[in-house]
């Protein structure tokens, strides 16, 4: 379904509903909490008498960019709901109950797995979720309104899943995007500076990863447990956040967050690389994402040795093909 056609279907299924949940995936990162508050604020701003409700758990270091006035508290009523389900590529992964909606529309930019929705639309080649709904929203301004909170949200994303444009996932589409939000008159410097200006105790959180990380084939990771998270006062998700402290070396081909999640009794493990396909890797361990950027989870710390094996195997195929 074209891009056009597919915002205007959005809005006729977004004017059958009084009640509207938008969801995200579990444990989310800048595009999921980006593009969930983007299009949770193009619907409060156009639809003000509609029970708009953002659905998931909190993530006390993203409300920190996002949010630090707080989020916005509303609840599912029980009446007949319209779900939007922005950047979760499988059932499995969204955060919250999706049978309180009768009617799903997914919008996401993962390899497509499970079309889930009674309405898809996934875009492979986009950078980033942010990037297609800012880009739907784009069509129709004009005759809707986006705010510059919304605006800002959505450029969060933007810059977090292209890493400030950096990634190979960056095209024309997405300076088309950002240049959409900036006409709504975000402040680019204050939005850097939410995302990447640092308390001094973050610099002793580097120092620990540095003095404690592991190379192993090419693959460097660091493992932080709860014990560890509590000396250096952050959260489990906060000590994924550091994972490109390890980028940008040359002999680290992939590189890696393991951090201890004890409230679900398992071990998150973020995967980062600027060639290779972690994805792959990811899939094998209840996770997935994009080639070179992936998430997984481990049952216990015991099959860690196993997930540097299966990372090597990947960087040695790698090298065998050039």
């Amino acid at each position: 379904m074209k891009r056009s056609t597919m915002m205007l279907e959005i809005i006729k299924k977004i004017n059958e509903y009084e009640e509207i949940l938008i969801y995200r995936h579990v444990n989310p990162d800048l595009d999921a909490y980006g593009s969930q508050l983007g299009m949770y604020a193009f619907l409060k701003t156009n639809y003000p008498f509609k029970n708009i409700v953002l659905m998931g758990q909190e993530d006390e270091g993203l409300n920190k960019i996002f949010l630090p006035e707080g989020m916005p508290v509303t609840k599912p009523t029980g009446q007949k709901a319209l779900a939007i389900v922005l950047d979760t590529a499988n059932r499995e992964r969204i955060d919250g109950d999706l049978t309180l909606a009768s009617e799903v529309i997914k919008i996401d930019h993962h390899l497509v797995v499970d079309s889930y929705g009674d309405m898809n639309y996934e875009r492979v080649d986009a950078s980033s979720c942010a990037e297609i709904v800012t880009l739907l929203i784009g069509e129709v301004l004009g005759s809707y309104n986006l705010s510059v909170a919304g605006a800002r949200a959505l450029y969060i994303g933007i810059v977090g899943d292209s890493n400030r444009f950096l990634y190979r996932n960056t095209t024309r589409r997405t300076f088309e995007a950002a240049s959409v939000l900036i006409d709504q008159g975000i402040d680019i410097e204050e939005i850097y500076a939410s995302m990447y200006v640092r308390k001094e105790k973050e610099l002793q959180v580097t120092k620990y990863i540095l003095n404690h990380y592991k190379s192993e084939g090419g693959f460097a990771y660091y493992y932080l447990s709860d014990e560890t998270l509590k000396t250096l006062g952050i959260s489990r998700n906060e000590g994924s956040n550091y994972v490109n402290v390890l980028s940008n070396v040359e002999e680290f081909k992939v590189w890696g967050a393991i951090t201890e999640n004890k409230e679900a009794g398992n071990i998150r493990v973020s995967l980062r690389s600027r060639e290779y396909p972690v994805n792959e890797v990811a899939a094998r361990y209840h996770g997935g994402g994009h080639m070179l950027a992936a998430g997984a989870t481990l049952e216990t710390l015991d099959q860690l040795p196993e997930l540097v094996r299966d990372v090597q195997e990947v960087i040695a195929h790698g090298r065998e093909e050039e």
